[in-house]
């Protein structure tokens, strides 16, 4: 009998032993099987760039996610490729894997305006952070409306909140109705343009205000002598001389660490590809999470099949910007640049003299019908990226030209041409033209079928039409 039990004993042991080696799989995880839901992308990617070219490769609408970790004992990140349904499928389940992501604002792609607000308590005691936040959301409000004609109010601004007892820290993402800027460094053009009063006029033909720390110096003299208090009454007390606008947004200065001033409003996320924390994440090894601020006062409805915190999650995101026939396109130039201007472009119309660029489809999508029902004719595939460029007469520039394959495409190689539109075209305006054009391309689209039903092994040249080529060949080379 004891023989019996300590075998029994031994092979227990054998096996746990062997399941300490070799653990059993993690619990099966349902992917997501409802039928409004995408089919799974989940992939990840120890660079950027790798990533963010996959993307282009992808078929669903997917998009690229960096994750803080620890890899060796090295925090690092990792960046994921996903869609935002699947991305919040396993994210609201709170694991520790996704504890720290950021959402990568891909280069030269609409988003939404967004603010980055931070300063250190113990050097602004006197600091008031939630006045500040109302302040700055009611003075940008009327900015949108001078610049670009845009109204909206408090209600289509989520306001984030991840502060500590030593740090302020807010996200503000202004989720405007049917505009969104042409991309974040437009953003960031629009912002530093608004703070220009800020800073001497002998530093902004030099360099754009701020994207660091900036010193007391550099900071108009007249703005220490307004505070907070007043500003929020719309009252200042400051120089004898001082616009109230330069009051008001004096009120956006803080103390640095150092003793020097700066603007609450970090002007050094307006970068390409920037890595911007989202919402329910904490910076690796800390436990501060965005979390709705309590003086929030976006207005939450969210749609059928959408949780209230997916919803937030959704609109929250910089990049998230659903193209529309009516959407505006919001641009905005270089402060440095004296004949910057602020624009704005609905439907199909121009933007100033800037290209535009990206893949699977662009802002205008009769244009992508109209394009894709032609390079797709007789089962051809065509290219997906597109690259957009009107000057102020409405020339397109820069147009990537797309085809029915070659034999240089057969072989693997392409070309790009770029080409203006002529003179004639430019007198070209009106509605008989228009036709005009319409009908080359139906001579065009015929063209091209009667030569792909020639069949030169049952037609004979003419041996007049022979000779008459070698003839002229003969006085070229002569």
């Amino acid at each position: 009998m004891n023989r019996k039990w300590v075998e029994k004993c031994r092979k227990i042991e054998e096996l746990a032993s062997h399941y300490s080696r070799h653990p059993l799989s993690s619990p099966y995880q349902p992917r997501l099987g409802k039928p409004w839901q995408p089919s799974s992308v989940w992939k990840l990617f120890h660079r950027q760039a790798a990533a963010l070219q996959y993307v282009k490769t992808c078929k669903e609408d997917v998009h690229v996610f960096a994750l803080e970790t620890v890899l060796d004992d090295v925090g690092r990140r990792l960046y994921l490729v996903s869609t935002y349904t699947e991305f919040w499928f396993y994210y609201s389940k709170r694991s520790k894997t996704l504890a720290h992501c950021y959402e990568v604002i891909p280069a030269d792609t609409v988003c939404k305006l967004y603010f980055d607000l931070e300063f250190y308590k113990p050097a602004n005691p006197e600091a008031d952070g939630q006045k500040m936040v109302t302040l700055l959301i009611k003075f940008f409000i009327r900015k949108l409306e001078e610049h670009y004609g845009l109204k909206c109010s408090a209600d289509f601004v989520i306001n984030l909140d991840s502060s500590t007892d030593e740090k302020f820290s807010r996200h503000l993402i202004f989720s405007l109705p049917n505009a969104a800027f042409k991309d974040n460094i437009h953003v960031g053009n629009f912002i530093k343009t608004v703070l220009q009063p800020l800073f001497p006029q002998s530093t902004s033909t030099h360099k754009d205000p701020g994207t660091s720390v900036i010193e007391a110096a550099k900071i108009h003299d007249d703005t220490s002598k307004c505070n907070i208090a007043e500003a929020t009454k719309g009252t200042c007390n400051g120089g004898k001389n001082m616009p109230e606008e330069l009051c008001e947004l004096s009120s956006f200065l803080v103390n640095d660490k150092y003793g020097g001033k700066q603007p609450f409003i970090d002007l050094g996320v307006y970068t390409k590809n920037r890595n911007f924390r989202i919402y329910k994440s904490s910076k690796l090894g800390k436990n501060a999470v965005f979390e709705l601020a309590e003086d929030n006062q976006f207005s939450c409805k969210p749609p059928k099949h959408l949780s209230a915190e997916e919803y937030i999650f959704l609109c929250s995101l910089i990049s998230n910007v659903r193209f529309t026939d009516t959407l505006k396109i919001l641009t905005c130039a270089s402060p440095s640049d004296k004949n910057g201007s602020s624009r704005v472009s609905s439907g199909g119309s121009m933007i100033s003299g800037s290209d535009m660029s990206g893949y699977k489809a662009s802002p205008y999508p009769e244009i992508d019908q109209f394009i894709w029902s032609v390079v797709t004719r007789e089962g051809f595939q065509g290219d997906e990226d597109w690259c957009l460029t009107m000057d102020e007469n409405g020339n397109i520039k820069k147009t990537q030209q797309i085809a029915a394959p070659t034999e240089e495409h057969l072989s693997g190689e392409s070309k790009d041409q770029s080409e203006t539109c002529d003179k004639d075209w430019d007198d070209c305006i009106d509605d008989a033209c228009i036709l005009e054009a319409a009908e080359d391309v139906e001579l065009a689209d015929i063209a091209d079928h009667s030569l792909a039903e020639w069949n030169l092994e049952h037609t004979d040249i003419p041996d007049e039409l022979l000779l008459e080529a070698i003839n002229d060949h003969t006085s070229v080379q002569q």
